[in-house]
């Protein structure tokens, strides 16, 4: 039996009645990463040694860590996520060699439950851009077409779970980057309502004098679940949330339908997918029309917010030459806001979040909705030597977050939203649908998500024979600045 190919869910039963072991589901989590990971490049850091160790101390020790909700389940942490003793390079050459003492909230939640933890998924610089590329640990490619991006930031975590080669992993979410790359891989990713599961207290403290000017009211920066099933996701997401959680199906399902989220360009092959699963949808009972509210109001307070996080964050490597422009980009806006700026973007929030849920609850005049749905990225899986997409459809795109708006004017609402595999572009590429519910309805909206995937059925797994004959040498790099593009240059 290969343990890894199965669910998260199907692994723990067959640990908890003895009929696998710690070890064995660590030994084919392992076999998978390493028929993948030379093409993939989603788990570049690994301790094998010290998670063999600990699967034999869960097996050899059934007291240990006894009624632990994950106990022996195989999971890698984020690189953005501070673990001690081990290297944590937040994908830059600033942090090349950093190796925490203290661990992030998350990873202590993660380790109190059980998990067997094997490394660090790769990301993008701080996180910044949602395409998975840095200059120490390089690019991590999509299992369904290496020449092709995985997403982000949390591509690593999307693509290792694509591939088998962990049961779960966890993400963090600013503007898309739990979502994103669930859509791109073909997996399952919740952003929890803004506040409700523990933030990135190491990577994002704001501390200083932009946060006295804000009231520390930047909340934007979550952390949540990432998984191949719903049924997964939701186990994952008690321990990360401390609750437990059972899923019934609702009684009703009415659903409005934005194909565009108020007029962004959205690539021909997402929506026709997207289309389809919406159909497949209202074939199935629900009550589908497509409405939306003016989610452009978001904008303004998704980019001042989150500059001024980067700034609070990351401000002591302003021009910093080993730091990416993207990443300069950000740190230089935050620095330049004012008080009067801070507060417009606040009141663009707090103006987002009352209109998103006014429209979805009926007040103002709505007829109100249980649900809404979207495209989660504008684009399908883009070429992997793309920092970002340039242009949608004829449409140009000035920002290297423009194509990914369709995730960050919901960030801005504070609502809890799913990426949830809806199908494949005609050459065969993961496409997600979004579903989001209202801010503080988690399980409300995690019950709906479970209903639509037994409506449009799971992800398959990509090919994992085919991914371990290809010669890596044959791919091409990453974008201009990433490790592969940097060597092949001899900088």
């Amino acid at each position: 039996m290969d343990l890894a190919a199965l669910t998260a869910t199907e692994q723990k039963a067959l640990l908890e009645a003895g009929k696998a072991s710690c070890r064995e589901l660590l030994a084919d989590c392992r076999t998978r990463a390493e028929m993948t990971e030379p093409v993939v490049n989603a788990i570049p850091t690994v301790h094998w040694d010290t998670a063999e160790a600990l699967a034999g101390r869960l097996d050899d020790d059934p007291t240990l860590l006894e009624g632990a909700p994950l106990r022996g389940l195989i999971t890698a942490f984020k690189d953005l996520m501070p673990t001690a003793g081990v290297r944590t390079t937040r994908g830059s050459l600033a942090y090349a060699d950093d190796v925490p003492t203290e661990d992030d909230l998350i990873v202590v939640a993660v380790k109190e439950a059980g998990m067997v933890p094997v490394g660090k998924t790769n990301t993008p610089e701080f996180g910044a851009g949602s395409q998975t590329w840095n200059a120490v640990l390089g690019t991590t490619r999509n299992p369904w077409d290496p020449t092709k991006t995985a997403g982000g930031s949390s591509g690593g975590a999307a693509a290792a779970l694509a591939c088998g080669s962990l049961s779960l992993a966890d993400g963090s979410d600013l503007g898309g980057s739990l979502r994103n790359p669930a859509s791109f891989c073909g997996v399952v990713g919740f952003r929890p309502s803004t506040g409700r599961n523990p933030v990135k207290a190491g990577a994002w403290n704001l501390g200083n004098e932009l946060e006295r000017w804000s009231g520390g009211a930047i909340q934007m920066p979550t952390t949540g679940p990432m998984a191949r099933t719903v049924d997964d996701l939701v186990m994952f997401n008690d321990v990360l949330c401390g609750e437990r959680h059972s899923l019934e199906v609702p009684s009703t399902q009415r659903v409005a339908y934005s194909r565009t989220l108020s007029g962004l360009p959205v690539d021909p092959e997402v929506l026709r997918v997207t289309d389809a699963a919406v159909e497949a949808l209202a074939e199935a009972g629900w009550q589908v029309v497509e409405a939306e509210p003016d989610l452009s109001i978001s904008d303004l307070s998704f980019e001042r917010l989150r500059a001024s996080a980067y700034w609070n964050a990351w401000g002591h490597l302003a021009g910093d030459p080993r730091v990416k422009d993207d990443v300069h980009y950000e740190i230089e806006l935050g620095r330049s806001l004012t008080p009067d700026d801070l507060a417009d973007a606040q009141m663009s929030e707090m103006a987002a979040k009352t209109r998103f849920d006014d429209f979805l609850t009926g007040a103002a005049g709505s007829p109100g909705y249980d649900l809404f749905v979207a495209p989660v990225s504008q684009v399908p899986p883009f070429p992997v030597g793309l920092a970002a997409p340039t242009e949608i459809d004829g449409v140009a795109l000035p920002h290297y977050k423009d194509w990914m708006k369709s995730c960050c004017r919901i960030t801005s609402t504070g609502a809890p939203a799913v990426s949830l595999p809806a199908g494949f572009t005609v050459d065969g590429l993961p496409i997600g649908l979004q579903l989001v519910g209202r801010w503080n309805h988690d399980l409300t909206l995690l019950q709906y998500v479970k209903a639509a995937e037994e409506v449009l059925g799971t992800a398959p797994a990509p090919d994992i024979g085919a991914l371990a004959t290809i010669d890596p040498a044959t791919l091409p790099p990453g974008p201009p600045g990433s490790l592969e593009a940097r060597a092949s240059c001899g900088a």
